[in-house]
């Protein structure tokens, strides 16, 4: 059960399974209630869909509370995915989502990963090395440094550009374990700041061409940001995270930046004061997808958690469902050229064909009401995953993943 608010009503969501998985073909029965303020809710109408997460519909029927304040419906899957209930006001500007898993652990990739795939990124990797300098440049930034921890700006080189991070380290001579990760997506403090910790060298990297910075309020950064992204909109007609795609896999923003920070990983591992015993990946929304990324690629990881994890099953559209955000292919479909390119170069990219590379144990918490990083995008690259691994199901969880779980997750990376 979970109350979600829309506008002065509340919702609560129930179902006849507690747990919110059914077997395909089996009937899911969803109980909405509405109240306001506590009391039942008496004049409005809302409208109940449910969908699977895709242009499936399976029902869609209009609620007046003047009737009843309790409204049932029910749907099924007749294979793996996720059934959608989405309650909204009729004119659609209000909505709320909830959902219910049929069979998830069997869903798979919308497509299967290239022949080439694993050729194409180890011949990258060759090529950065042997064309492009690492070109560490670390500097150490007294204002953030304490009496317990020196902290650091680092950047390296890739293709056409550089990484940029923080690094905290310990005061001491270690070994001390490494907690490493990418940042999510957007722009504000999140994508701006470290919180070191005192026990672990702690790495922390941007996606975006320009160094992060904790006062980015004070000196504008945000303006950078916003260039970036127009820049993008420019030239390719989408965000940054869908440019370059249609052009080819080295043209696609994200192709330099795994790279880059893939050998900045092999920098962090090759510290001396780095126990390689605890080397240990946490990120959410794009920081979850880069985790699929550098996991899959780099060996040095012993423990990682991705929570919303995005840029899975790029391809999931195929198999008549939401991929997962940025929406690669979709998001370059105005003209049928551009999105035969995307649809071509886009698996290189998908998390779900870098899962199955990943050596070590893995975590994943999955909103089942995400509809940026649908849940059966994300089921379907955890499902890919070979190794050690479990899930978090997010009962009524958007794409803002509960503290409890950071805090589960975290204790187990840790090994606490």
């Amino acid at each position: 059960m979970n109350i979600l608010l829309v506008a002065a009503l509340a919702l609560t969501f129930a179902n006849d399974k507690p747990d919110l998985v059914y077997n395909c073909g089996e009937t899911a029965t969803f109980t909405v209630t509405a109240t306001d303020k506590d009391s039942p809710a008496l004049s409005g109408k809302l409208v109940a869909r449910l969908d699977n997460f895709g242009p499936r519909k399976f029902a869609n029927e209009t609620w007046d509370l003047s009737a009843t304040n309790v409204f049932t419906i029910s749907g099924s899957l007749s294979e793996p995915g996720f059934l959608r209930l989405r309650v909204s006001s009729e004119d659609g500007k209000l909505k709320k989502d909830w959902s219910v898993a049929y069979e998830p652990r069997k869903i798979r990739k919308g497509s299967p990963s290239p022949k080439d795939f694993d050729q194409f990124w180890a011949d990258a990797r060759r090529k950065l090395a042997a064309e492009v300098p690492l070109d560490p440049q670390v500097e150490k930034v007294p204002e953030r440094s304490t009496s317990n921890i020196d902290f650091y700006r680092i950047s390296f080189a890739t293709f056409g550009r550089r990484v940029y991070g923080y690094m905290s380290v310990p005061k001491g001579n270690g070994p001390f374990p490494v907690d490493f990760g990418v940042n999510a997506a957007g722009f504000g403090g999140w994508t701006n700041d470290l919180h070191p910790r005192k026990d672990s060298i702690c790495v922390q990297f941007s996606v975006y061409p320009f160094p992060m910075d904790w006062r980015w309020k004070e000196i504008g950064l945000q303006a950078k940001y916003d260039e970036m992204n127009k820049a993008a909109h420019d030239k390719y007609g989408c965000g940054y995270a869908s440019s370059g795609i249609t052009e080819s896999r080295e043209a696609y923003f994200f192709y330099p930046v795994i790279l880059g920070i893939d050998r900045a990983v092999d920098w962090v591992a090759a510290r001396p004061d780095v126990d390689k015993s605890r080397f240990r990946y946490q990120g959410t929304s794009q920081g979850g997808g880069f985790g699929f990324y550098l996991c899959g690629l780099n060996r040095h990881f012993t423990r990682a958690a991705f929570y919303v994890p995005a840029i899975t099953d790029t391809m999931g559209y195929l198999a008549g469902r939401q991929s997962g955000w940025p929406q690669i292919v979709e998001g370059n479909s105005a003209k049928a050229e551009k999105k035969s390119a995307a649809e071509k170069w886009a698996p290189y990219f998908d998390g779900a064909n870098f899962a199955s590379r990943i050596k070590c144990p893995v975590r994943v918490a999955v909103g089942f009401s995400d509809t940026t990083c649908a849940p059966c995008a994300v089921y379907a690259a955890f499902n890919e995953i070979k190794t050690d691994k479990d899930i978090l199901h997010g009962f009524g969880m958007t794409h803002s993943c509960f503290g409890h779980f950071y805090a589960q997750l975290d204790k187990w990376i840790r090994g606490e």
